[in-house]
């Protein structure tokens, strides 16, 4: 069966279709969306033809177990079935894209259990994850699928957060050196873990991390410890790089950098946060100071960034 609602229509009808040789009947829910042009992906639809009425287009795709979504185009009856759901923009020109609901015998994965689950798939990797909290697509890393599943975003470029400590002085007690004493410790993350329920970052899981030095520091955050942050000329060597590009995501636009920890005339220095919001860094200043996100720890919001469906593997649910 399939129901399809809309916000002009308040009637609901159905159409009864057989799924199977063996009368199998399916009940799907869609919902009418408005979209953009550059927010689907023809050339990714599971199946596309064309039929004289929307409820033929709609009927197909209650017989296609994987389709979620579709396009159907009444000027020229095209159909277009898709596998995964794409943003809906309400100032988009497209207003005739249909969406899967909840309330029926499919659904999509909104987390990485409920794909482990529904589907019996135990081998780790990128999967399209719908988390509740945003209700939009999200591309997971998920681990340790045979056994306990986690929530990843793979970090494509260079993510790293550095201490200066005591250790890296040449001159004890002096304030404002102008070289270290080798090494900084560094903690590259290659990916960082996602509490998808709420989209918060777990900043100290260094699952996946490469570490100089024998203190690894969280996500987000940077110590310094060569002077004070008004002190001039006064390098600082603690840092932090956050890029997010190619996930998808975004640190909220909310977040604050500042100093965590108390400090001699610590804070945050050279500040910069592209228009995007996908690439952050800033250096941390104190005698002795932590930088961090405020309020922490970080979160994360959906960008603008448009993400192909070919990027992570798609599993549907179905009863």
């Amino acid at each position: 069966m399939v129901c399809l609602r809309t916000h002009q229509i308040t009637l609901f009808f159905c159409l009864r279709t057989l799924l199977t040789s063996l009368a199998k009947k399916d009940e799907i829910f869609l919902r009418k969306a408005t979209t953009r042009v550059d927010l689907i992906e023809p050339s990714m639809a599971i199946w596309s033809g064309h039929f004289p009425r929307r409820s033929y287009c709609v009927s197909k795709c209650t017989q296609e177990p994987d389709c979620v979504s579709l396009l159907y185009n009444m000027a020229n009856g095209s159909c277009d079935l898709f596998n995964v759901i794409y943003g809906s923009d309400e100032s988009g020109q497209i207003d005739y894209y249909w969406i899967l609901q909840k309330g029926g015998s499919r659904w999509v994965p909104e987390s990485c259990l409920n794909l482990s689950t529904c589907s019996g798939i135990t081998k780790d990797g990128e999967y399209w994850v719908y988390p509740p909290v945003t209700n939009r697509r999200t591309k997971i890393y998920c681990h340790n699928l045979a056994t306990e599943p986690s929530h990843f975003i793979t970090l494509k470029y260079s993510n790293n957060f550095i201490i200066h400590d005591k250790s890296n002085w040449i001159i004890q007690h002096k304030e404002c050196q102008s070289s270290i004493q080798p090494p900084l410790k560094k903690t590259e993350f290659f990916k960082v873990k996602l509490e998808t329920e709420i989209m918060m970052v777990n900043e100290s899981d260094f699952t996946f991390t490469s570490q100089t030095g024998s203190e690894p520091m969280q996500y987000g955050y940077a110590d310094d410890c060569n002077g004070g942050q008004f002190r001039d000329p006064c390098p600082h060597f603690g840092s932090a790089t956050i890029d997010t590009r190619g996930t998808g995501l975004i640190v909220d636009p909310t977040t604050e950098f500042v100093t965590i920890s108390p400090s001699h005339a610590g804070g945050v220095k050279d500040l910069v946060r592209s228009v995007a919001g996908d690439q952050i860094s800033f250096t941390c200043a104190g005698w002795c100071g932590k930088c961090g996100p405020s309020p922490g720890p970080i979160s994360f919001k959906h960008s603008t960034e448009f993400s192909s469906a070919a990027e992570a593997q798609v599993v549907i649910c179905n009863k």
